[in-house]
């Protein structure tokens, strides 16, 4: 059976529209047992009364499951009771935190804020919505749920609802009166939806290979042509950049690793794979240790929320007695002209604030120790192909988080956020070439000269034993 949540700050519809779906899919929601709670009680309340309304909304939840059919729904949920808690007393009563990070929805469905506030004796806080949405939308994606955000007037809330439903029903429905069959080899692309976008990835790398706006049917993402660059938006594992003669040591041996390691030519596994989230995984084996000596576990997870892209990456050392030294890179292309009656020279980026850059220079995919200045106190980076006429522009420990790529004939926009990056490549192939990378790195290519110590590269990370490292960028089109 499929778990759906609807939560959010208060005054967002969320009693309503648990209600209409309910009744859309035949079948039962658990109601927010705090308004019956307070009805009785009375809008003041203690730290007692909550852990109550949460025992209460717990009975409504197991009630509500036994008579639902293929989907039930959750009017409110323990989120909405640990945000609460935590503001109304500062804290909120571990068991409640516990029970929280037990549930496992399929779908949680966040109320946006864009709804009227309506005046209810029960209802405290209609000055605060934005402040208590940014605490809900924190939360999701610090538990990596699976929400999609609800907005509109209540027609249109509906019709958003239905349709992530309905592809997650379609996604996981089973027949059952069929013969037992061989297992199918496993899909080669896998897709999420959202109302506004369609993205669509090849398990061959973890790779993203479309990005698509459903209203206007327009391609974001660079389709990959061999004649010119045979990548979609490859991901940069366990090295970012060149070495020198493609070779390092490590632990008084010698090996061989391409330009940007091997995850980007790995088949995946698919780990977990809904509407709007897809999670892949690769493992070290035999193979990989040839090149690279270290026992790793990358796991690459995708999430769509409306027209935004997050992805993140989660690298961890299984090892019990070594420490796992890498790096790990984005690298998408985006089509650039997006438009037939555009040019490469119609774009450029924006940067959030005026900035001052300059390059550091590349030699035969080798840095060379020379740096070129490219802006100064400047908010706009207009495009040429002469501007990557030395190769890619890499950029040291910037100061600036996001950049969007916008048309100086268009309104189309793709904008790239990438907190907590210390390195940044943007690049193109050559005149001619209809895209442009933006790349944020945590590594980057090692100086001209020798090989040398893997653990003394510029850029490498290290892990030991057990430890993750966690990093994440988000895409947005319009």
């Amino acid at each position: 059976m499929l778990r759906v949540s609807l939560t959010g700050p208060e005054s967002t519809g969320k009693s309503t529209l648990a209600a209409r779906l309910a009744a859309h899919y035949g079948t039962t929601f658990a109601p927010e047992f705090a308004r019956e709670y307070l009805a009785v009680s009375g809008p003041h309340y203690t730290p007692e009364d909550l852990e109550e309304i949460a025992r209460g909304q717990v009975a409504a939840e197991v009630e509500a499951e036994a008579r639902a059919h293929r989907v039930v729904f959750y009017d409110s949920d323990m989120l909405v009771i640990k945000i609460w808690a935590e503001h109304a007393f500062g804290h909120c009563p571990e068991w409640i935190l516990s029970r929280m990070n037990q549930q496992q929805y399929d779908l949680v469905l966040l109320m946006g804020i864009d709804m009227p506030w309506q005046p209810d004796p029960l209802r405290e806080h209609p000055h605060l919505r934005q402040q208590f949405y940014d605490l809900y939308q924190r939360e999701l994606r610090e538990q990596m749920a699976n929400f999609a955000e609800i907005t509109g007037n209540g027609e249109r809330r509906f019709s958003q609802a239905c349709f992530l439903i309905d592809e997650l029903l379609r996604a996981t429905s089973h027949p059952t009166a069929l013969p037992v069959k061989p297992m199918p080899a496993p899909p080669a692309h896998y897709s999420l939806v959202s109302p506004s976008c369609r993205a669509t990835f090849a398990a061959h790398g973890a790779e993203l290979t479309s990005l698509i706006t459903s209203a206007n049917g327009l391609e974001y993402l660079w389709p990959a042509d061999p004649a010119v660059w045979a990548r979609h938006a490859p991901v940069l594992f366990p090295l970012v950049g060149r070495l020198p003669g493609d070779a390092y040591h490590h632990e008084g041996r010698d090996y061989k690793l391409p330009q940007h390691g091997f995850a980007r030519d790995q088949v995946f596994a698919v780990l977990r794979h809904s509407p709007t989230e897809l999670v892949f995984q690769l493992q070290h084996d035999e193979a990989t240790r040839a090149v690279f000596p270290f026992a790793f576990e990358l796991t690459i997870t995708y999430a769509l929320r409306d027209a935004l892209l997050t992805v993140r990456w989660d690298v961890r050392n299984p090892a019990t007695d070594q420490p796992l030294l890498f790096s790990i890179g984005a690298h998408p292309a985006v089509r650039c002209p997006l438009l037939p009656d555009e040019a490469f020279e119609d774009y450029y980026f924006e940067f959030d604030h005026p900035v001052t850059l300059e390059r550091h220079l590349l030699h035969g995919g080798l840095l060379t120790g020379q740096t070129a200045p490219v802006l100064n106190d400047e908010r706009e980076l207009p495009l040429t192909y002469e501007l990557f006429a030395d190769d890619a522009l890499v950029f040291k420990h910037y100061d600036f988080t996001r950049l969007t790529l916008r048309s100086r004939k268009s309104a189309h926009f793709v904008r790239f956020q990438f907190d907590g990056f210390p390195y940044l490549g943007l690049w193109t192939k050559g005149p001619g070439a209809g895209f442009v990378c933006v790349e944020p790195w945590h590594g980057i290519a090692s100086p001209t000269g020798e090989p040398g110590e893997l653990r003394e590269k510029e850029g490498i990370l290290t892990l030991e034993p057990g430890q993750v490292f966690s990093a994440s960028y988000t895409i947005e089109v319009g």
